[in-house]
């Protein structure tokens, strides 16, 4: 083969303090590659007789670009099994890497621009982006993210690659076969299909001055367990103006049902986005839920984290259930934008459901355990379990007596009802 396989990255173009020997990764790339492809040798034999045998050529050329919009060309098989395995040659021959610069990504120019300086690094297989992206997160952009994985030491590079393998077999599909509508029905829950930036305008959007309280909400595994058990609970999503698909759960359900969700949209990642647009739009915040101590601390703690933003009111959610029309008058009173509700469910979005034409904000969500988090009472789970979709892991080692059946029990019985009982294309 050809050196030219791989028309892209030579030393020339490499700048000038690095060479391809000080890549992280190059050497164990091709340690692992060059194994890689002893090992499955005799399918690489097998795969040029099926063509010889069908009067085929044997490879056929693949090109497409990296993020960077560079050439990538590499070979692939026209017959046999795992025809895309050469391209562990090109890895071989250090023309592509395990982990590198995205392929088929599409960044603006202005991102392009900022990882100029990275032009040494290869394109690669995998990728911190793509590996956020199977599961939907949307935590860090893509230039961040890619910024912090051309600085990593060998061991955080394994440890990517590891991630990338272990997320691409539990999460990926070809989502070209996918469909992506705005909107569709999971386990009878209307869920709204949309990015966290699309989200995040919703809810700071101004209401039409004859229309309720916009509400919101989201659905994760537990609520769909609680749903089978509250049937009140799927009216109350439904009447919902929308409700976001929340966690790793319901991606791999709805793929089961060949549908793609956009991205994971839950509270703990949107309040940062949130509050950043409330600062920038001049809108107020109403904390209603946890403990006095909790609801306190959440907002003095955004008020430290994003300077300018306007906390409206918090109050703890232990109050009597005659107490809700005052709750709901010192809400307006406020003349809050935004309400956070913090109950849990099924009573928050109960609640939302019944004082929705009594508020004067713009949009109340139902958060759920939110201010935990922000409150500093638990810590947020390390990247890595929430880039693998087992944050719930964490949750349960953090509160192990009360998460216990929501997790230990509930996601078993979550996936028996989604691969087992068929139920994520018809209702519980």
């Amino acid at each position: 083969m050809s050196n030219k396989s791989i028309q892209l990255i030579t030393p020339n173009s490499i700048t000038a303090n690095v060479n391809n020997s000080e890549i992280v990764g190059s050497k164990f790339d091709r340690i692992v590659s060059m194994f890689l492809l002893v090992i499955i040798s005799p399918l690489l034999v097998c795969n040029v007789l099926f063509a010889k045998i069908k009067n085929k050529p044997i490879l056929k050329t693949v090109q497409t670009k990296d993020c960077l919009n560079r050439m990538v060309q590499h070979y692939k098989f026209t017959s046999g099994l795992f025809k895309n395995s050469l391209i562990l040659y090109a890895v071989f021959r250090q023309q592509l890497a395990l982990c590198g610069m995205p392929i088929g990504l599409t960044l603006s120019q202005d991102q392009k621009n900022k990882l100029r300086n990275y032009n040494f690094i290869l394109p690669g297989l995998f990728n911190a982006v793509r590996l956020h992206r199977s599961t939907g997160l949307t935590s860090q952009d893509s230039v961040t993210l890619l910024q912090e994985q051309f600085s990593y030491s060998i061991s955080r590079y394994i440890s990517l690659l590891a991630r990338c393998i272990i997320s691409r077999f539990i999460y990926s599909s070809k989502t070209k076969s996918l469909a992506t509508p705005a909107k569709f029905s999971l386990f009878g829950l209307e869920i709204n299909n949309v990015s966290m930036q699309q989200a995040v305008s919703w809810v700071v959007e101004n209401r039409e001055s004859n229309l309720k309280c916009k509400i919101g909400c989201f659905a994760n595994v537990n609520s769909v367990n609680l749903a089978a058990k509250h049937k009140q609970l799927v009216t109350n999503i439904n009447s919902a103006d929308r409700c976001f698909a929340d966690g790793s759960g319901l991606r791999l359900a709805a793929k089961k049902i060949g549908i793609n969700i956009k991205e994971n949209v839950n509270g703990t990642d949107m309040l940062p986005h949130l509050c950043k647009a409330a600062v920038h739009e001049g809108l107020s915040i109403y904390l209603l839920g946890g403990s006095e101590d909790v609801a306190l601390k959440t907002a003095n703690n955004l008020r430290n984290q994003f300077p300018g933003l306007r906390i409206a009111g918090a109050h703890h959610g232990y109050f009597p259930q005659h107490k809700t029309s005052h709750i709901t008058e010192a809400i307006n009173k406020s003349n809050a934008d935004i309400l956070l509700l913090a109950m849990g469910s099924p009573v928050q979005e109960e609640w939302l459901n019944k004082q929705a034409s009594l508020l004067k904000c713009r949009t109340a969500l139902a958060v759920g355990g939110l201010f935990d988090f922000y409150s500093g009472k638990i810590p947020r789970a390390p990247m890595w379990m929430r880039e693998l979709g087992l944050e719930w892991i964490w949750r349960l080692m953090q509160e192990p007596r009360t998460k216990f059946n929501r997790y230990v029990i509930g996601n078993p019985l979550f996936l028996f009802r989604t691969f087992v009982l068929n139920q994520a294309n018809r209702g519980l």
